[in-house]
């Protein structure tokens, strides 16, 4: 009521400075009969009133929904069929049209991008994995130096490739029932080569019983590789240990990995998880991107897996990855 009585506001004194003029030029002329006058007045308050309760009863809905605070959407065709209520509508559903198209137009764009990006990341594997073959049985240093840096390259195309498909999430992920031994044994089998390269051994502690977690392969594949590859890279000349841990507890199955290198800056540790933040391991190894650590805990978030960092500068880093039971 409050809305409308200020939207009609003008109007309200419009009429009183009407009716005044009209009572006062009257009474001036000579016409003092007040009965004859106040009728005048009256009448045309009541015809103000009649006026403006047809209109509060025309566009009531519209103005309660102005005035509800909680209420976002709009629904213009319950709001009557009055001029005002008629045209909302038809700018609203305009506008509705236009946000569709470019929410569409949009859309396509994304996934056409993101169909590059795949196709892209594809082809510069074949290359990659020519190169694999030809220095595979070269135990050189260069040729070391080399896998080194291809170990680089692919881990950077695996980053890009995932950072596109992460706006795509939701149509991308399929949650089944996961062997946590094996999983993690398949991923020590794949990376294998990072171990070697970077002289890291291994170390697993998992309970005698096979531990299934709920999970999406691929994308906790990705996520634990990203965890594993720094670990490893910052593990050289400080560790030649990385430890797995796996953990059955009441509620949540933890899966820990830690390694003894050198540790995160207690004032980065907070900003690890943030896009581009490469801290000051990054700055001094020139290892990082800022990107992995951002994407697993995305990944993690989407998955609803928590995670959990703890670190001590000079002895290591260890990720915990807590799976719910069911």
């Amino acid at each position: 009521m409050s809305l409308f009585l200020k939207s009609h506001l003008p109007l309200l004194l419009i009429t009183f400075l009407q009716g005044s003029f009209i009572f006062s030029y009257y009474w001036f002329l000579g016409f003092q009969e007040m009965n004859h006058l106040l009728y005048v007045f009256i009448i045309q308050v009541l015809a103000m009133i009649l006026y403006l309760t047809y209109r509060w009863l025309q566009d009531i809905k519209i103005y309660r929904w102005l005035q509800d605070e909680e209420s976002t959407e709009f629904d213009g065709s319950s709001f009557g069929k009055s001029p005002l209520a008629e045209a909302l509508y038809e700018k609203q559903h305009r506008v509705s049209k236009e946000y569709e198209n470019k929410l569409h137009q949009v859309q396509a764009d994304l996934n056409d991008r993101v169909t590059f990006i795949n196709q892209w990341v594809h082809q510069m594997k074949t290359p990659l994995s020519v190169i694999h073959l030809m220095t595979q049985d070269e135990d050189e240093e260069i040729f070391q130096g080399i896998r080194k840096e291809l170990y680089r390259i692919e881990d950077g195309l695996k980053t890009v490739l995932y950072s596109s498909r992460l706006s795509l999430f939701e149509k991308d992920y399929t949650i089944e029932k996961v062997p946590l031994q094996d999983f993690i044994n398949k991923l020590i089998i794949e990376n294998k080569r990072l171990f070697i390269q970077y002289k890291v051994s291994p170390k697993k502690f998992f309970p005698g019983e096979t531990v299934y977690v709920y999970s999406d392969t691929k994308w906790l594949q990705f996520s634990v590789t990203q965890i594993i590859s720094n670990a490893v890279k910052y593990s050289t000349n400080k560790s030649d240990t990385l430890e797995f841990r796996i953990d059955k507890q009441k509620t949540r199955i933890l899966l820990e990995i830690k390694d003894f290198g050198v540790g995160i800056p207690s004032e980065d540790i907070r900003r690890v998880f943030e896009p581009y933040f490469t801290g000051a391991n990054g700055r001094l190894y020139h290892e990082s991107t800022g990107m992995g650590l951002y994407l697993v805990k995305e990944i993690m978030s989407k998955l609803q897996h928590a995670i959990n960092l703890e670190s001590t500068p000079g002895k290591g880093t260890t990720f915990q990855i807590y799976f719910s039971v069911q």
